[in-house]
């Protein structure tokens, strides 16, 4: 009995023990928990004195309708003028695929939406910070004491994928639209032609280079009249750029409503036409010197001078002249030949009757060589204007000398005759002949003689 009443008092001591233990250890958990709580409220409360800047992320996409296999493009708005590096968070679904670079891929053919999570850089978190204190009115905010704060705010995007030959085109008519600043030249003048702007893009390139017999057509859009033509046809041709098709594209895609059209989707198309032009070439002008000369401004009676015309290219044309029947001093037949007739001065009207056709040709032929214009004929030329003006030329007529003088005022003077007599000969000269015969014979003579004496002596 005894020894179940020590048992009993171990038991009890034991279970008050553990009992207190117990109070003191949830004691002590209590106390801990409390810690934890208002370390945490703490860190809110020196949260709460920091300064907050917003820098939520917001997107925008180029495309939300898509061909299987084609794909657009997500961007991340400025934040306080800073532009946003980081990456996407990358996503996937049986329509589509978000990469990190925030490329959209269309895989398979259906709509879907999905909400993009982009995370910034700790380089762009310091310039949003830097750009926060660069404000008015914030030069004295530590850096330090700024915190980025992110509202939750889902940014929903529905996309649409569709068959590619369903896709929709956007087609840009590109054909030139051409004008030219001269309808009419002479050979050798240039003109220019010009093109229109596209979508208000100045286009450049190149025209294609063309020639004929009557225009030519350069890279530059220059042409030049080369031979005479009423209707000379100019057709341009010109090649558009890459740079100029890309400026096109562009203005395209900024036009109100095209907002977010891909590159791809946009396609070019000329219509099949032509734009002809008629070109008047005027004739060449041959520049006539309708100066009529004289080669005597003084003849005698019964003498003639001779009328001219100028030498016209190095070509001297002949012409016919006008009787001048009326004058008494002189005498003037068609073909310019002009015969003293009475002393007194004239004057004789040169206007001429004209250059027949065949002087006219060969004054043509003249100037082609002269100018070496090897591309023409004189079927591409014409004589120019002749003057209205009436011009004269004056020559003088002096009386004819007698007795083979030479006097205007027609005396004479008297000379001596003497009648012709026969050629002597000179003092000495029938002398001189005598001695030379006699010396000849002389020296024959003596050469026979020694040759026969030396003969004999051999003998």
């Amino acid at each position: 009995m005894k020894k179940k009443l020590i048992f009993v008092g171990i038991v009890s001591s034991i279970l008050f023990s553990v009992n207190v233990l117990a109070e003191e250890v949830g004691q002590v958990a209590n106390s801990v928990e409390a810690q934890t709580v208002v370390k945490e409220k703490e860190e809110d409360v020196a949260v709460d004195t920091k300064v907050l800047v917003d820098a939520t992320t917001y997107y925008s996409i180029d495309q939300q309708k898509l061909a299987v296999g084609k794909s657009a493009k997500l961007s991340v708005k400025p934040i306080l003028g800073v532009e946003v590096t980081g990456e996407f968070k990358e996503y996937k679904n049986e329509i589509i695929e978000v990469k990190k670079d925030g490329t959209v891929v269309a895989l398979k053919e259906g709509t879907t939406d999905f909400a993009p999570n982009f995370l910034l850089s700790n380089e762009t978190k310091q310039k949003i910070k830097e750009a926060y204190i660069k404000q008015p009115g914030n030069e004295k905010v530590k850096i330090e004491t700024i915190a980025l704060s992110h509202r939750d705010i889902a940014q929903i995007f529905k996309m649409e994928v569709g068959n590619p030959t369903e896709t929709k085109k956007h087609q840009i008519d590109i054909t030139p639209s051409f004008s030219i600043d001269k309808e009419k030249l002479e050979v050798g003048e240039s003109g220019k032609v010009s093109i229109a702007p596209i979508e208000g893009v100045a286009l450049k390139g190149k025209y294609k280079p063309s020639k004929n017999d009557f225009i030519e057509l350069k890279e530059d859009g220059t042409y030049t009249a080369l031979k005479p033509n009423k209707q000379a046809v100019l057709t341009p041709f010109f090649e558009i750029s890459e740079e100029s098709l890309a400026s096109i594209k562009k203005a395209y895609k900024e036009k109100p409503g095209n907002e977010g059209i891909p590159d791809e989707d946009i396609t070019f198309y000329q219509r099949e036409m032509l734009q002809v032009f008629h070109i008047e070439i005027e004739k060449v002008v041959v520049p006539i010197n309708w100066t009529v000369g004289i080669d005597k401004t003084t003849i005698k009676v019964g003498e003639t001078a001779q009328l001219s015309l100028a030498s016209q290219h190095g070509y001297a044309p002949k012409v016919d002249y006008p009787l001048n029947e009326e004058n008494k001093f002189v005498k003037v037949t068609k073909e310019g030949v002009v015969t003293g007739v009475k002393v007194g001065k004239a004057s004789i009207n040169t206007t001429f009757n004209g250059l027949s056709k065949e002087e006219e040709n060969k004054i043509k032929e003249a100037f082609i060589k002269e100018k070496k214009l090897t591309n023409l004929t004189i079927e591409d030329l014409e004589i120019g204007p002749r003057p209205t003006n009436i011009t004269s030329v004056g020559v003088e007529v002096v009386a004819a000398s007698t007795g083979g003088g030479n006097n205007s005022g027609g005396n004479t003077t008297s000379k001596k005759t003497y009648a012709p007599v026969k050629k002597l000969p000179k003092t000495g000269e029938r002398q001189t002949f005598i001695t030379i015969i006699s010396g000849f014979i002389l020296i024959v003579a003596s050469s026979f003689y020694l040759n026969k004496r030396n003969k004999q002596e051999l003998d």
